[in-house]
């Protein structure tokens, strides 16, 4: 078995010793030649959204926007967004693993506990690698389905000319204080669902996406409309 520590390791690059010897990490003789073994039935990697029996016994899998709550989702779109940075694809690929698989015991959505934390990023490191990039194979298009086709627009643009995925904010934003509104782009998105009182923050953060997301569509087309209505008053106060 490959493990994702492993993964890690063989993405650093294999090195031979003075004795031309095959070096993996800290990995004695015996190790390293099992590893080597299995590489050949391991790479290159399968495009596969399955989940493992592995996988499905030994972690609270989230492979969907819509098992998130708020919070969870926000922490995973600021590191695909790049607002998170990472040495290298395989920190930031863990970082989002740790997100997408939760401690079993855990029945919602809790990151409060340094321990638990680094348990958690201890039994994904020592997962098997396929079985983990099968999980943000099936996350990434279950995002996709939900975030620019069921609920397109809510939370994304695409900008037509360079096809990148810009966080969505009125026209006016883009000429006035653009990095402001990104900063603080979905801290403004809690602050609109608790209506602004600080003290509700906590229990907006912890909201079912399933909730959410229909709430901010019904929002967005909301100011839409009422946007196109302004325009057209303000046009026929002009006759």
């Amino acid at each position: 078995m490959i493990t994702f520590k492993d993964h890690i390791e063989i993405s650093k690059g294999l090195s031979i010793d003075d004795d031309d010897r095959v070096l993996i990490g800290d990995k004695n003789l015996l190790e390293r030649f099992e590893l080597i073994k299995d590489m050949d039935s391991v790479y290159p990697l399968k495009d596969s959204k399955r989940i493992t029996p592995y996988i499905s016994e030994k972690f609270n899998v989230c492979s969907s926007v819509k098992k998130m709550v708020l919070g969870q989702f926000i922490m995973v779109e600021q590191i695909l967004t790049g607002k998170e940075k990472f040495n290298s694809d395989e920190e930031m690929e863990l970082a989002l693993l740790q997100l997408l698989l939760r401690p079993k015991h855990h029945e919602e959505f809790d990151n409060t506990s340094p321990l638990e934390e680094e348990q958690n990023k201890e039994d994904v490191l020592n997962s098997p690698v396929q079985d983990l990039y099968n999980i943000l194979n099936r996350y990434l298009s279950n995002r996709e389905q939900v975030l620019f086709k069921e609920f397109a627009g809510v939370f994304y643009e695409v900008n037509e000319e360079t096809e990148e995925v810009e966080e969505k904010t009125d026209v006016e934003d883009h000429e006035v204080g653009r990095d402001f509104y990104q900063q603080w782009y979905w801290y403004s998105i809690v602050r609109l669902l608790a209506k602004e009182d600080i003290r509700i923050y906590s229990e907006i953060y912890m909201m079912p996406m399933d909730v959410v997301l229909p709430e901010m569509s019904f929002l967005a087309q909301k100011n839409k409309v009422e946007s196109a209505q302004r325009r057209q008053d303000a046009a026929l106060s002009k006759l």
